[in-house]
This record gives structure tokens, sequence and C-alpha cells, in this order.
């Protein structure tokens, strides 16, 4: 046990049901689920640190006694603030932030919660809780003593990596990062774009991505953008039938461009990668730090992209661990925090035995820890990440 440290459970999003009009909506826990999980963690006597205790547990500083949690936030939506902070207060819960600069929503109203619906002050109906946090309200919650803020580097964003088509582009989330790209002054406000996914027109050509803290940005040439358009605007893209040969032919121009060699007309120069790299890393860190008037010390990789250059980085610049994400066979190094996923969409009496069975085989309880060891080793056989 004393090797052990506590679980790290994570969510992004919590409301009383999906966003309608959100691209990321599948994002969303269901109120209803994610208050059962926390009155599951007060029922069985759970209390929920904050990471820098956390490493006290991870370094072997401190014993765990089987009782301890951290739960985490990624991305800063203002649905943390709106439903889920009253809900961990409830319960007498804590969790921690990750939140990205670029993304905070810029104006200073605070918005209600739950608890001016709970103090008679709102009704439910009219509580809003799609968007981004803002400044005020991450203070607050930062002094309450509940929430403690961290980095979620700067941008969240992902850029072009390669000249190979990933996909074609026909609404939905796939278009979300070209689209952000495009209009970053938008970026922390695109919620309330009721056009949003028509910033991007169908048939699009998504080029290979990847996450900022990763990615050498490819330039891919504007005219072969324009020219995918103008064949796009040929095809009614919007009836599934029709895209496979339209499909065809912009691929024939995507060969026509990369065998001529105009297809990239550019490549990020590593000093350039370098800047950008301490951009995300060292200037979000910095501006938390400022804004909030509080230490930063741990860093979330957005999508789970990272590097052990990108560690390096952050722990060179004061960070005392970031995340493992996708670099699963570094999950178990002292400064890399592994997570546990929440969000089931398996109703709520499987949800909650599924919750118990994920805490219970992370320390060791049996029978759950042998069901994990036997799946484990099944999914090595599949070879299965």
């Amino acid at each position: 046990m004393s090797k052990l440290s506590p679980p790290v459970i994570y969510y992004h999003s919590v409301a009383p049901k999906l966003f309608d009009r959100w691209v990321l909506r599948f994002l969303t826990l269901e109120m209803s689920t994610f208050e059962d999980q926390m009155a599951y963690l007060r029922e069985h006597g759970f209390r929920a640190v904050f990471f820098e205790e956390w490493l006290a547990f991870r370094t072997g500083a401190q014993r765990v006694s089987g009782k301890e949690i951290c739960i985490a936030f990624d991305d800063g939506l203002l649905d943390n603030w709106v439903y889920a902070y009253p809900i961990a207060k409830k319960y007498g819960l804590r969790f921690t932030l990750f939140v990205s600069p670029e993304c905070i929503d810029p104006r200073d109203t605070v918005r209600p919660t739950l608890e001016d619906v709970w103090a008679g002050r709102c009704r439910e109906k009219d509580l809003t809780g799609l968007g981004y946090l803002n400044w005020a309200e991450l203070r607050l919650m930062q002094a309450s003593g509940v929430v403690d803020v961290q980095s979620h580097t700067m941008s969240h964003t992902k850029y072009p990596v390669s000249s190979n088509i990933d996909c074609f582009y026909y609404g939905g989330y796939r278009g979300m990062y070209p689209i952000w790209n495009a209009r970053p002054a938008d970026k922390a406000r695109y919620f309330e774009d009721a056009g949003f996914e028509q910033r991007l027109p169908l048939g699009t050509p998504l080029m290979e991505e990847k996450s900022a803290v990763v990615a050498r940005k490819h330039e891919i040439n504007p005219g072969f953008f324009a020219e995918t358009a103008a064949l796009a605007n040929k095809f009614e893209l919007n009836i599934p039938e029709h895209r496979p040969a339209y499909e065809a032919e912009a691929r024939a121009i995507h060969t026509r461009y990369a065998l001529a060699g105009t297809l990239v007309t550019g490549v990020e120069s590593e000093a350039d990668f370098q800047a950008r790299l301490r951009y995300e890393i060292v200037d979000s860190k910095t501006i938390l730090e400022e804004k909030l008037q509080k230490p930063v010390r741990i860093l979330c990789w957005p999508h789970g992209d990272n590097s052990p250059e990108a560690h390096a980085l952050a722990k060179a610049s004061g960070y005392l661990a970031t995340t493992a994400g996708k670099l699963t066979e570094l999950a178990d190094e002292p400064d890399r925090i592994p997570r546990i996923g929440t969000s089931w969409s398996l109703g709520q009496w499987l949800n909650r035995q599924k919750f118990h069975y994920k805490i219970s085989s992370h320390y060791h309880k049996q029978p759950y820890y042998s069901f994990w060891l036997a799946n484990e080793f099944k999914n090595k056989l599949l070879q299965r990440s």
C-alpha cells in the first residue's frame, strides 16, 4: 500500500443534459451521474486531495490509507462553475481545474450557479452552463479552497503535422481546430457562434494534426484548398451518397500537388517550435500565476499528446509533475500523473459499479484487483494500449 498514490479521476463537462449546440457535447457527463459519484465518495469516506499532496503520496513522503482520491476537470468549462463546483462543495470534496489562458472568457460577470437555485435566487432552467470560465469565476473558486487551478497549456489547439489527408469535413468536432486557428480572436466565445460548424466548408480536406506541444506545424498550400473548395461546390455534399465521388477527385488533386512538391509550403523551424513550446508551457504558467496570485506547479497535456522533451521543459520551468497522457509507458514515473476516465454511458447503476471497480482495483482491493490484472494481461496479448 505504501507504494500506491491515490487514483486520479478526471472529467471535462457536467450538466443536467448534453448541450444541444456544442460541437464537443459528447464530453458532458450528466449531472445526476456526477452527483452519484460524489455521493459514492462521501458514503465511502474518501478525502479529495490536490496534486501537491498527491505527489507526497506518490513519492512516499506520505502513506495512503486507501481513502484518498484526486479529482480533476480539464478545459476550464463554464459548467464546472455552474454545476460541478456546487455539487463538490455539497459533498465536501475538492477538485483541480486545468485551464488554458487563451480559452478564458474575457468577461468579468460572475454567472449564477446551482447554489443560487438552491437559495431561491433563480431557477435551474435559467442557468447558463455552456461556455468557458472567466477570471472572476476562477478567482472565486481558487479562493474557496475547494478548487485548485493549474495549467492546461496556453492554447489547447492542434496543428497540421504532415501533408496526409486524415479525413474530409462534414460537420462536427473534426473541424474544430482548423476553425479555431483561422479565427483565434473568437476562441474563448466560440460556443456563442451559432454558425461555428459552418465556418469550414463541407468537404474541406482535414490534414493529419497533433496537439500544439508536439506539432511541428506544416503550412499547406492555400491553392490546394481553393481547388478542393471549387470542386466541392459541384457536389451536394450534404447528401452522404455524393461524398465518395467528391473525395476521389479531391484526392487526385492532392496527389497532383504532392507529386509536384507544392503541397507543403513550409515546415516550422526548430527555433520557432521551441519558442512556441515555451509559450504553451512556460507562458501559460506565468499568466495563471499573475492573474490568480498563486503558484502553478502541475501541467495537464491537452488531448494526451506530449513528449519527454515537453515534460523536461515543464520540469525546468518549475512544474512538479505533468500528466502521462498517451505516454502510458511513463505512467509509473514519480513526476508523471496517470488518470482514470469517468464518463461512461451505462445507466446509473452500472456507472456506479464501474466507478467502484475502478477505484477499488486501483487500491488493490480484491476481487477487483484480480479482475484488473486479468484484463491487463488480455490487453497485452491483444496488443491493446
